[in-house]
């Protein structure tokens, strides 16, 4: 099974590298210089984030707590890098309200308190178990 999801990303990997090659010259610089960018930006912020905050949580969390309180760190971090563009509005236009019709920090506020709310309720029901097995 191992062996073919490896084939299998290595055949999305191999369609996904002509579509960039196969693309006229102008636009390959540019892709070139995007994805430079977001290699950049991956080694030299998220994943010194994520390490840092996974090294924090595992000092400082509570063991009944950790895992509940590590799946709400990464669904947060999903969360806000998917909605960021939206609450900053890139590509918002001045003369036409409807591109971005949302209030998006304030969705975006709503969907993190409801992700640390079932992290909060994850670790209640952890504890709970944990008090009746001792």
């Amino acid at each position: 099974m191992r062996a073919l999801l490896a084939l299998a990303g290595l055949a999305l990997v191999g369609y996904g590298a002509y579509g960039w090659l196969d693309a006229p010259g102008h636009e390959l610089t540019g892709r070139l210089i995007f994805a430079a960018a977001a290699l950049a930006v991956h080694d030299f912020l998220v994943v010194p984030l994520v390490l840092g905050a996974g090294a924090l949580a595992i000092r400082y969390v509570p063991p009944v707590a950790r895992r509940p309180v590590q799946a709400a760190l990464v669904v947060s971090a999903a969360l806000t890098a998917v909605a960021f563009p939206f609450v900053i509005g890139v590509g918002r236009i001045a003369d036409n309200p409807s591109a971005f019709p949302q209030h998006y920090g304030r969705g975006l506020l709503v969907l993190l308190a409801a992700v640390w709310l079932v992290a909060a309720a994850w670790t209640a029901l952890r504890a709970r178990r944990a008090r009746r097995r001792s």
